[in-house]
């Protein structure tokens, strides 16, 4: 049979590929069968907020519209949490205001932890005053419990408990349908909503189900008629229907159902002394303990083992009969107790004392922590702990190794998208502070965290300066916003603002997209034009707009008069106008959210930018200035043999051309030849490769660690619906939400031939990894990764092209060394098992882009027999994908050739020592560096010019030696002799060396434009007063020829560029460096002193007034 992604929505029989969203979707569906197969007559109604760990649940109902129209089943995105819990409850009305010709709404909401909170008041309404008896109220309630991509770590329980909503915990993907039907039976028996807690191990798992075992059984009770809803009970009836009718009804449906209460292990009298409960996906992490701990499982009856799936209310008969034959009760749930407080009710109750053990021992003690996630070694030492205070033989724990302190490594923290409108937009002057919000834009607290707040709750942005700005020192604050949340509950806080009468500006974030949850329009989202409209109307002061496109979105609409346009550079500007405006002001950003512009750009909506921004490397000094100007990740540190100089990296970039902003000439523009851009090379038969040889285990464990946003996600998905077409199990939980892009991303995959994984735990245990495929390696040597390394079993396969974390140069960025990776990782791996590949630079060779990188990485793997799967079903698998499927086969070739064939690929993609491996001056020999940099000043001036360079290091040489201070002063001396004024850029830019890298990459060695500030325009200022830059055409390069020409006039009276101040600093600290170094007196000084000249000598760096000061600095400290 044909394998389809819509299995999961169409099979009853066989496997399936579902995620945790998908699940939720097809509940709906299987509600809709089932009612009709009964004979119901009804239709539904799904509605909700998007949020993770839930956030992609909108995107999958809009993908499966087709089946959902089907089936009659409404979705209804909505505004806010609360307003679509209300909207829910209405439907329950149906049949007793209208006349439909059906007999019930079945009903889902969905939002995650605090949408619940949000809507607790809707919700506690709907709960007292009943569902419809063949309707039914369904809360999917998404809880992301260690905060991952919340404000907060949530746990959901009490607020359940408190709205008096009986709840299901499924464990995971598989028990999400079956618990979901089960929840809309109780619902409509007992005329409760009926909660299901989803966690993020489940929303983001990806897993292969038995499509065989969706339905579960259910228990034949008669209804009680006065337990649903009618038109106008008063608040006492409907809080005494609650308590005396409906939650017994609840509590006899939880007695006689077989699947709120899973028994594992079963208590026998004489034999059980210890009695152990875990609590939804906890469950199946204490039968996993209880695998390796238990040396006579099935055999003895020494623990007994029950996983509840109903955490409220409890089956009080079914746990007090295990409560009747042990001695004590184990209750293991994460955080707060809830359950356990539950279990001690009923121990009261028992005839006999039990001792209860859980967040603390019996005698009072700490056991468990009541905050966070519980580690299987949590567990296990909990367990082993309780059992040998009955005496109870347990096989032993496996110790962690124990290793030295690991090294330091930077966190891999979401960052903004290249061309990301926040990158701009939350730009701030250096003595403010901004307001943080929820969106993208929070990621502002990640990288400057000195300058935004504290977080507020969603709709709580201005009100945090209410209460701030009568006791403050400042008279004025930002506050950002996206319109997302503007339509969700933004604009209360601005009309608190304008009520409160404090002076604040609220920065509109308006970019088209709900890009923190997958790129939805936002619900009830306004335009530009209607918000402007209505800030003016509910009283602010003053609007104004800024976008990259002010005068297109000005002629798009019939604009208030009041309202300014600006272009976004003039942003810092704008914002300290508005700061003097006495009451609330508005700045709308307006700019298209970067991934999503991408998209648009890929479906051909809108049409792509026809140039390309390079960057010319001999031209660029790496001052950073471009990273400072636009904060964009395409902007990358790359070593040429002189300094870390810039690059940009087009696989990621989005061609939002604000690195143009960065005061340097380096920048060119080129519109690519069609059909030359890209430079791949042949692929050699495919079937020499002769298929891999795979180690079958028991459970294979891989752990995929990479950056968000270059589809770490998708290989997962990709992995386990190989699987699928294999017809053998597997399952995936994937760390994704808050938009990780550019964050840390990984993913556990679990794969078995022998088993269904349903009772397993979705993460990979401590020490059980078989395979690490480090995408990225900062990730991949991340603490919470290494710990579940093995030297005897684990191997890794690891990118080692180390992206920067951040952007160097803006502020928190920085690089990390291969040194300190391998430092971590050796400690957990044995160094033979570990295979590493430079493999964005081998992939850009081999198919002109990084973006298939990471499928070659999975080619590596997948030919050394690590992935117990085809390579077919794999290839399949990428074919169902549908995206790319093209290159992403080609990139899986071409990783399992160089599996198979090393030297080979090597050889024919040019990759070796002369292509990629960059020389350090601290790594060259000195005669080398001397000869390169010599050579460099040969064409820069002239041989006599670079003999006196040769003449100084002679001294410096004499001095010093072959040493480390040698290697930095032939470095400092070359680039102080080497000013890179007018003559030399005009050379670089002419350079056959540059022809030859454009027409490498882009099929053509002539750009059409050049971003220059000649002195001879300085009089031309930018926003900030400093020269601008301004786009020459491509005649350009005849100045460059005349130019080129006249660099025998360098340094002579008749050099017009001499003159400048500029000029006049850079020959100053030349003519100083070369004093200094030329006289061996001055050289004999304390060499610690020396090389700190040095060091300040080397941070000259940039053009005009970047470079001015550095200059200014190094002069001091050479003098």
């Amino acid at each position: 049979m044909e394998v389809k992604l819509t299995d999961c929505y169409t099979l009853s029989e066989g496997k399936a590929l579902m995620s945790g969203t998908e699940a939720l979707v097809r509940l709906l569906l299987e509600q809709s069968r089932i009612d009709r197969s009964n004979g119901l007559r009804t239709k539904g109604l799904v509605s909700g907020y998007p949020g993770s760990p839930l956030g992609g649940l909108d995107i999958a109902l809009g993908k499966a519209h087709a089946f959902l129209d089907e089936e009659e089943i409404h979705f209804q995105p909505a505004v806010n949490e609360e307003l679509a819990a209300t909207a829910l409850w209405g439907s329950q009305h149906i049949n007793l205001y209208d006349n439909p010709d059906i007999q019930g709404v079945f009903s889902m909401w969905y939002g995650k932890g605090p949408g619940l909170d949000r809507a607790m008041d809707a919700l506690r309404h709907a709960n007292q005053g009943g569902v419809a008896p063949h309707g039914g109220m369904v809360i999917a309630v998404g809880d992301d419990p260690t905060g991952k991509s919340s404000t907060l770590a949530y746990q959901s329980d009490q607020n359940f408990h408190s709205l008096g909503v009986p709840y299901f915990f499924p464990k995971n993907v598989s028990d999400i349908i079956p618990m979901g039907l089960e929840a809309f039976a109780l619902s409509r028996y007992s005329g409760c909503c009926v909660g299901l807690k989803i966690v993020v191990d489940t929303a983001d798992s990806n897993a292969v189900v038995d499509m065989s075992k969706l339905r579960p059984s259910l228990p034949i009770l008669k209804p009680n008629s006065l337990v649903h809803v009618t038109k106008h009970d008063p608040a006492s009836v409907r809080e005494s229907k609650l308590h005396d009718i409906r939650l017994p009804a609840v509590q006899t449906w939880s007695e006689n159902s077989e699947n709120v209460a899973q028994v594992y292990l079963p208590a026998k009298k004489g034999e059980t002394r210890l009695g152990i409960i875990g609590v939804g996906k906890i469950a199946n992490e204490v039968n996993e303990a209880l695998a390796g701990l238990l040396p006579d499982r099935g055999k003895k009856n020494t623990v007994a083992f029950t996983a509840i799936n109903m955490p409220w209310p409890l089956p009080e008969k079914k746990i007090s009969t295990m409560l009747s034959v042990v001695e004590e009760v184990l209750v293991i749930e994460e955080k707060r107790s809830f359950v356990e407080e539950q279990i001690a009710k009923i121990c009261l109750k028992q005839d006999r004392r039990i001792l209860l053990s859980g967040k603390t021992n019996p005698d009072g003690t700490n056991l468990l922590p009541s905050y966070g996630e519980l580690s299987l070694e949590n567990i296990l030492n909990v367990i082993a702990a309780r059992a040998s205070h009955h005496s109870i033989a347990l096989n032993p724990i496996e110790k962690a190794p124990i290793v030295s302190p690991l090294s330091e490594i930077p966190i891999r923290q979401p960052y903004y998208c290249a061309g990301c409108p926040h990158n701009s937009s939350t730009k701030v002057s250096d003595d403010e502070i901004v307001g943080m919000g929820i969106g993208c834009h929070s990621i502002s607290g990640f990288i400057n965290p000195d300058t935004i707040t504290n977080f507020t709750q969603m709709g709580g942005e201005g009100a945090f300066w209410i209460g701030r700005a009568p006791f403050s020192d400042r008279s004025h604050s930002f506050q950002n916003m996206g319109d997302g949340t503007y339509a969700h509950s933004g604009y209360l806080g601005v009309r608190a603002a304008v009520a409160a009468g404090v002076n604040i500006t609220f920065k509109m974030l308006v970019n088209d997209a709900v890009a923190m949850t997958g790129g939805q329009s936002a619900q009830g989202g306004s335009s530009p034009l209607s918000m402007s409209e209505q800030l003016l109307a509910e009283g602010v002061k003053k609007v104004v707009i800024v976008s990259d496109q002010p005068a297109q979105i000005r002629l798009n609409g019939s604009w208030p008069a009041s309202v300014d346009f600006f272009h976004r550079d003039k942003i810092l500007r704008v914002q300290n106008d508005l700061s003097q405006i006495k009451g609330v002001s508005a700045l709308l950003h307006v700019q298209t959210c970067a991934t999503e512009l991408r998209r648009r750009r890929k479906r051909k909506t809108i049409a792509s930018r026809t140039e390309r921004i390079y960057i010319n490397p001999a031209v660029c000094e790496g001052c950073g200035d471009c990273a400072q100007s636009s904060n964009c990740v395409a902007l990358k540190p790359k070593f040429d043999g002189e300094a870390d100089k810039r690059v940009i990296d087009h696989s990621v970039c989005n061609d939002d051309y604000s690195c143009l902003d960065g005061f340097c000439p380096s920048f060119v523009a080129v519109v690519p030849k069609p059909g030359n851009d890209r430079q791949e090379i042949e692929l050699p038969e495919y079937d020499k490769v002769p298929d891999p040889v795979i180690v079958d285990k028991e459970i294979t464990n891989i752990y995929l660690a990479g950056i968000g946003g270059t589809g770490v996600s998708t290989l997962s998905a990709v992995l386990v619906m190989a699987a699928r077409l294999d017809d053998i199990y597997a399952q995936a939980v994937s760390q994704t939400g808050l938009s990780q892009k550019n964050g840390a991303v990984t993913s556990q995959i679990r794969i078995t031939r022998s088993e269904d994984l349903s009772l397993r735990m979705s993460r990979i245990p401590d020490g059980e990894a078989d395979l690490l495929l480090a995408c990225d390696a900062v990730v991949g040597v991340a603490d919470n990764i290494l710990k579940v390394l093995n030297k005897r079993k684990s191997q890794a396969i690891m990118n080692i092209d180390i992206d920067p974390v951040g952007v160097v140069g803006f502020g928190n960025g920085e690089t990390v060394s291969e040194k300190t990776i391998f430092l971590r990782l050796h400690k957990f791996l044995d160094i033979k098992n570990c295979a590493t590949y430079n493999i964005q630079q081998i992939c850009e060779t081999l198919m002109g882009n990084k973006i298939t990188a990471n499928v070659m990485l999975l080619g590596i793997a997948l030919q050394k027999g690590m992935i117990p799967i085809s390579v077919r079903s794999v290839e399949k698998a990428l074919i169902l994908n549908g995206t790319s499927v093209k290159e992403n086969l080609k990139a899986l070739q071409w990783g399992r050739w160089l599996a198979y064939d090393p030297q080979y690929v090597l050889s024919v993609s040019g990759y070796g020592e002369n292509r990629f491996t960059e020389y350090r001056p601290e790594d060259a020999e000195l005669d080398h560096l001397i000869s390169i940099f010599s050579e460099k000043l040969t064409s820069y001036q002239n041989k006599n010019y670079a003999e006196s360079y040769k003449k100084i290091m002679d001294t410096v040489k004499a001095q010093f030696g072959d040493t480390t201070i040698s290697k930095k002063t032939a470095k400092a001396l070359f680039r102080g002799m080497a000013i890179k004024d007018e003559f030399e850029v005009a050379r670089l830019m002419l350079s056959t060396t540059f022809k030859e890298s454009l027409i490498s990459k882009f099929g053509t060695a002539r750009p059409s434009g050049y971003y220059l500030a000649p002195p001879f325009l300085s009089f031309l200022k930018d926003v900030n007063g400093l020269p601008r830059k301004i786009r020459f055409g491509s005649w350009i390069r005849f100045i460059f020829m005349a130019l080129n020409k006249l660099k025998s006039l360098r340094g002579t009276s008749f050099d017009p560029f001499s003159y400048s101040q500029e000029r006049k600093l850079e020959v100053k600290f030349k003519n100083i460096l070369i004093s200094k170094l030329s006289d061996p007196k001055k050289l004999k000084q304390s060499p610690e002193k020396f090389e700190a000249q040095l060091d300040s000598a080397l941070k000259v760096k940039g053009y005009g007034h970047i470079k001015s000061e550095t200059l200014k600095a190094a002069i001091l400290a050479l003098q």
